[in-house]
């Protein structure tokens, strides 16, 4: 993410109070928290398109959510859409090195979980074989 990028996504956030950027083909979404110093990313991770296959909404709880660890990004199933979504708090930020290795950390586990999920999906696909 460039230094540019970062000036962009503070002049959208000032005024909008929610920014978008494209890192290495992955597009996040920023918003800032209500009464919170905290800033709220999201990215897809998984694009049902009208279906989730069995394994990989068991990858999410019946909430709709999946929190692996005390802390940090989860998983968020969009139910309208049928997409999973990446989410993570982080702490607000003005310092763009700091943020910059943040948002390329963010991208490199969605990434992982795209893999994951999409493996997953393939695993539950039946080809149907037609005779004609």
């Amino acid at each position: 993410m460039s230094y540019d990028a970062f000036l962009v996504i503070l002049s959208q956030l000032a005024g909008q109070k929610k920014a978008r950027v494209v890192i290495q083909d992955s597009v996040i979404f920023v918003e800032t928290q209500m009464n919170k110093k905290k800033w709220c990313l999201s990215t897809k991770v998984f694009d049902g398109e009208g279906y989730i296959p069995k394994s990989v909404r068991e990858c999410v709880s019946s909430s709709g959510l999946l929190r692996w660890q005390e802390r940090g990004a989860y998983l968020k199933l969009d139910p309208f859409s049928h997409s999973i979504y990446l989410i993570q708090e982080i702490q607000s930020s003005s310092k763009y090195v700091s943020f910059k290795y943040f948002m390329n950390d963010f991208v490199h586990v969605s990434n992982e979980w795209k893999e994951i999920l999409n493996d997953f999906a393939r695993r539950d696909y039946v080809p149907i074989n037609r005779t004609i």
